[in-house]
């Protein structure tokens, strides 16, 4: 048996600075919980909406892992449509906010833990159909957590992710390091070809991929507590002066700051 004792310094230097990103995640969303929060959340969607499409196709004999669940919202779309979804987090506080919205939703069949997505504490080919939204830019090392992915679903099963990614090749520094300001939980974006490629190379061709959906929202209303926001504005003002490209795509909507985000999506059938 091996221990940090026992590892390289490089490897124990590695696992010290995924606990510290950990430390970090949990910080920040314990701040930022109000996000989560109301109708105007950024990932609320009206009672009743159904999942995605790049979800994929749910039977009600299905069972759904969904990692990285954060408040519930994306447990709270699938649930109706299938038999169990288990939802894992890191941030106890987000778990709590889940419990509470689908307890007044009157949603019976998720089942809420607490858990490290780089370290699933489930068996091989335990769920039907695995998925994580919104999650791999917080992970230092993203093939860690598809890995996981991969390996709790079962065969025959799907893992389908969707993720907001680099606008451009050229644009994604400049956007991690706006996008580190804005939430010091950010670890990195990929572009939609890595995405598309992490998945391929794990599960073989790809059954959905919507490719970019470039999105806009008010800077005000994904502002966490833990943001710089005076150097947010900075940047994101300095670039509509005609300076450096941010990568957020920044436009003044009579004086209300808006920013652009690109999302893709990906899905794959886990060989039977």
């Amino acid at each position: 048996m091996s221990d940090s004792r026992d590892a390289h310094p490089d490897e124990t230097a590695r696992r010290a600075g995924d606990d510290d990103h950990d430390a970090t995640v949990q910080r920040s969303f314990t701040q930022q919980t109000g996000l989560f929060a109301g109708e105007n959340a950024v990932f609320a969607a009206p009672r009743a909406t159904p999942p995605p499409a790049w979800v994929g196709p749910l039977r009600p004999d299905t069972i759904v892992l969904d990692v990285a669940c954060g408040a519930g919202h994306l447990a709270e779309q699938i649930a109706p449509h299938v038999r169990q979804v288990v939802g894992i987090d890191l941030t106890g506080a987000l778990l709590g906010m889940a419990a509470d919205r689908l307890a007044a939703a009157g949603i019976t069949n998720v089942l809420l833990q607490e858990g490290d997505a780089a370290a699933l504490p489930f068996l091989d080919g335990s769920f039907d159909v695995v998925v994580s939204r919104a999650a791999l830019h917080h992970f230092p090392r993203p093939g860690g957590p598809v890995a996981e992915m991969v390996r709790v679903c079962r065969p025959g099963g799907a893992v389908a992710i969707s993720d907001m990614v680099a606008p451009s090749a050229d644009l994604r520094g400049p956007f991690d390091a706006l996008h580190r300001k804005l939430d010091p939980s950010h670890a990195a974006v990929l572009l939609r070809p890595e995405l598309v490629e992490l998945l391929r190379a794990q599960l073989g061709p790809l059954e959905h991929d919507e490719g970019q959906a470039p999105g806009r929202l008010p800077l005000d209303r994904i502002l966490t507590p833990m943001a710089d926001r005076d150097a947010v504005v900075a940047d994101l003002r300095a670039e509509l002066a005609g300076g450096a490209p941010t990568g957020f795509g920044p436009v003044d909507a009579d004086g209300q700051l808006l920013v652009t985000f690109t999302t893709a999506a990906v899905r794959a059938t886990k060989a039977a």
